[in-house]
């Protein structure tokens, strides 16, 4: 989707009925699993990954991971008692989906992709990005 005039792909899931909800708890699988997919998708960790558990609503706990990555960042949220999962991949660099796909199967087993995006971001990024900001910042001032 990237083309020479945005900054980058934003791609965003959730995935539902997944069958292996063991996989979505824990620190280490859920940190395990967003090192193996960014090493999958060719990018690069410049820090990270940060895991944290959620405790409140029993529906609602879960684990969550971010990285920052080289190219831009990812992170996954993850829900055990509801099966499902957020999934979120930035990237000035183009990457393959379907090696994500893969890997979510591998971990999760069958699930469901109920919602999906992937969105060009930074529209019309070039190599001037002081002219480009300096016209962004006139933009947000008239308003």
């Amino acid at each position: 989707m990237k083309n020479h005039t945005t900054y980058g792909a934003h791609l965003t899931l959730r995935i539902a009925n997944i069958e292996r909800r063991h996989a979505l708890q824990g620190p280490h699988g859920v940190s395990d699993l967003l090192v193996d997919l960014i090493d999958r998708i060719g990018m690069r960790i410049l820090a990270g990954p940060l895991t944290a558990e959620e405790t409140g609503d029993p529906e609602r706990r879960g684990w969550s991971s971010v990285a920052i990555l080289y190219e831009s960042h990812c992170a996954i949220h993850t829900y055990p008692e509801l099966g499902e999962a957020f999934l979120d991949v930035f990237s000035c660099k183009t990457f393959p989906i379907a090696a994500i796909t893969t890997l979510l199967t591998e971990r999760f087993g069958e699930f469901a992709i109920v919602e999906q995006s992937l969105t060009d971001r930074g529209i019309h990024w070039g190599p001037n990005v002081e002219k480009e900001l300096a016209s962004w910042v006139l933009t947000r001032s008239e308003k």
